[in-house]
């Protein structure tokens, strides 16, 4: 029963991406910088990876057991849904990202390496200790959930099913001249991380019969 409530997790970083990529990568960022021909989008999606990097080297400090400041995979994981979260109600208020400069566009990008790296790391730290007999089905899950997911996202992105007649507030156009409505993703991504915080605690409740603080300051199965 823990696997079903570990599943909002890859499925909010499956959306996430495809999202990000289509929306983010595809319209917002050649709008905001005036680049029509999207000559930015390398620099900010390696901004991505290189926060990613980082914070899973600073998560991984603030989960030892040694360091004073230490806190556990779930205060982790939490941070991270947290970043998708404000990275879909940022765009629902603003779908066409018309209050962002090159600065907060940088900051985007910022929490989706935040976002990144809890999924990378903590995740599938979480898996093995939930499932420490069954890894290999752990991650299996975590790939199913993720790339049915993102799939599902990008063919969205692409056909038709989200088209619309002319652009308007939640009705972008994308780099090449289709216009689609982007209100969906956005709330499939709020909803999702909405669900994936309580979800993931009931996880911990269940593997830790009531005793979710080890994956908050102590992450010893004594």
């Amino acid at each position: 029963p823990k696997a079903k409530y570990l599943a909002p997790l890859s499925i909010l970083f499956g959306f996430s991406t495809s999202f990000c990529s289509s929306v983010l990568n595809g319209a917002v960022l050649r709008e905001v910088l005036s680049d029509p021909d999207s000559k930015s989008v390398g620099v900010y999606t390696a901004t991505t990876s290189m926060v990613a990097a980082g914070a899973s080297l600073l998560f991984g400090i603030l989960q030892s057991s040694h360091d004073r400041f230490r806190c556990g995979k779930g205060s982790v994981i939490t941070i991270g849904v947290l970043a998708y979260l404000s990275i879909g109600l940022q765009f629902l208020a603003f779908p066409d990202g018309s209050n962002l400069n090159r600065i907060s566009l940088l900051l985007i990008y910022i929490l989706l390496g935040v976002g990144r790296a809890t999924y990378e790391g903590s995740l599938r730290a979480v898996s093995v200790d939930f499932f420490p007999n069954e890894k290999e089905g752990a991650f299996g899950n975590i790939i199913l959930f993720d790339g049915s997911s993102a799939t599902l996202g990008y063919i969205l992105s692409v056909t038709g099913a989200l088209r619309c007649e002319k652009v308007s507030k939640y009705c972008m156009e994308y780099i090449d001249g289709s216009i689609h409505n982007v209100l969906f993703m956005q709330s499939v991504i709020i909803v999702t991380a909405m669900i994936a915080i309580p979800s993931f605690w009931r996880a911990v409740w269940l593997d830790g019969k009531g005793q979710p603080y080890r994956l908050i300051g102590n992450d010893s199965r004594d």
